[in-house]
């Protein structure tokens, strides 16, 4: 994947500059306040008791956000009138359409994709654990865990074929990504514990699609931790929908089914994250979904060997993950809580590859705060991985489209 790797020194502070708005709301790579403080403070996360109340979801509801709202969205009306009415009608796929930068944060996906795993310390429990139901119940809190990293305002860029990204954590575990195909958009990883205690790796094809007011995406694919004893653990992550893309409350909601999967011991557990009530079509005209016992944000699993149900779990993605007989013999059962579990700090390398996230003269513009020359760099790398694409093609080599030059095989 790589053809250089580093002895990673310490880097200096790389701060993000957009705005003091976005510079608040986005995760910190490194610098300033701790990343745990960051995190508190930016999504202002109360009880379950609350998160209980009214539709769920992540709201972004802060004089800040708002402001930057109003000129997001100043800017989107101007980008729709190119694009038509196809988008209420129809819907528009996000991963085949040029977007304007004012919804982009100053990351590609390769370096937003890897604060899913920003409680590593669970992985690192899991790798630790000769109990593999105990293992299993460490990667689901880990995988669960990542969910609330992905809370942004803003989407990242869309890498560019063959773009890398390379860091590590304190701890010494390297981070490997690289693009390597541009329609469908799939990025692939490696997550490398320096012991050999564990390598997590996978790849994610991002399907995301715009209809009136709403984004619903998702991120498919297979991500997978290896440990040293053969053993392996395989999951997928759900759906994600955004609501008031342009007008009214933005609110960012998960939902969906999650599968484990340890083959070897024969182990599974099945997750649902924002589980919706059983209602018929008639009743949902005169119930709420709260009346049906309905509770915005909750997870709820259940671990299986076989059909014996070993355990079950229960909490909220944006807050917490207990499990009902604990780890450990019982002597804990809350794995992850916001309020608690420390977010691991993630290291830039000094010296990246020239292909690495990083070296983009349009995020580099943005990191600026320059969105004018931002879209035109942005404008050229498309114009030019068009190209290139091209060149292929006449090559007569296989491209990332599933064609030849020839047609199709």
């Amino acid at each position: 994947m790589f053809s250089r790797k580093s002895n990673l020194p310490e880097p200096p502070n790389t701060a993000n500059g957009v705005a003091e708005g976005l510079a608040k709301l986005d995760i910190q790579r490194n610098g300033a306040p701790a990343a745990e403080e960051i995190h508190a403070a930016e999504h202002k996360l109360q009880d379950e008791e609350d998160a209980s109340e009214g539709n769920g979801g992540y709201t972004f509801d802060t004089p800040e956000h708002k402001e930057q709202l109003k000129a997001q969205r100043q800017q989107l009306w101007q980008w729709l009138k190119h694009v038509g009415s196809n988008m209420f009608k129809e819907g528009i796929n996000l991963t085949k359409i040029s977007l304007p930068v004012c919804l982009f944060e100053p990351r590609s996906f390769l370096e937003r994709v890897t604060a899913n795993w920003d409680y590593l310390d669970l992985l690192n429990a899991a790798a630790d654990e000769s109990n593999p139901v105990d293992r299993m119940k460490y990667v689901v809190a880990f995988a669960l865990s990542g969910l609330c990293r992905q809370v942004s305002f803003h989407k990242p860029f869309n890498p560019i074929l063959g773009e890398t990204y390379q860091a590590r954590y304190s701890n010494g575990t390297e981070i490997y990504c690289e693009q390597i195909s541009h329609h469908p958009p799939i990025s692939s990883w490696q997550v490398v514990e320096p012991s050999g205690k564990f390598v997590f790796f996978g790849n994610g094809n991002w399907h995301a699609g715009i209809k009136g007011n709403h984004v619903k995406g998702r991120q498919s694919g297979i991500n997978c931790v290896r440990f040293s004893d053969g053993s392996t653990i395989v999951y997928e992550l759900p759906g994600l929908t955004v609501k008031g893309v342009l007008w009214g409350q933005r609110c960012i909601k998960y939902g969906g089914e999650m599968k484990f999967v340890d083959q070897k011991n024969k182990l599974t557990c099945e997750v649902e994250v924002d589980p919706q009530p059983h209602q018929s079509w008639a009743s949902s005209w005169f119930r709420s979904k709260k009346s049906c016992g309905y509770r915005p944000d909750l997870i709820r699993g259940t671990l299986k060997q076989g059909d014996k149900v070993l355990d079950t779990c229960h909490g909220n993605w944006l807050h917490h993950l207990d499990w009902e007989k604990g780890v450990k013999n019982g002597q804990v059962s809350r794995l992850w809580d916001i309020k608690r579990s420390a977010p691991a700090t993630q290291i830039p390398i000094p010296d990246p590859l020239p292909s690495d996230a990083y070296q983009r003269k349009d995020l580099q513009h943005l990191k600026q705060g320059d969105q004018t020359q931002s879209q035109e760099w942005k404008h050229k790398l498309e114009e030019r991985q068009r190209a290139d694409q091209r060149l292929r093609k006449e090559g007569g080599a296989q491209v990332d489209d599933g064609h030849h030059a020839g047609g199709k095989h």
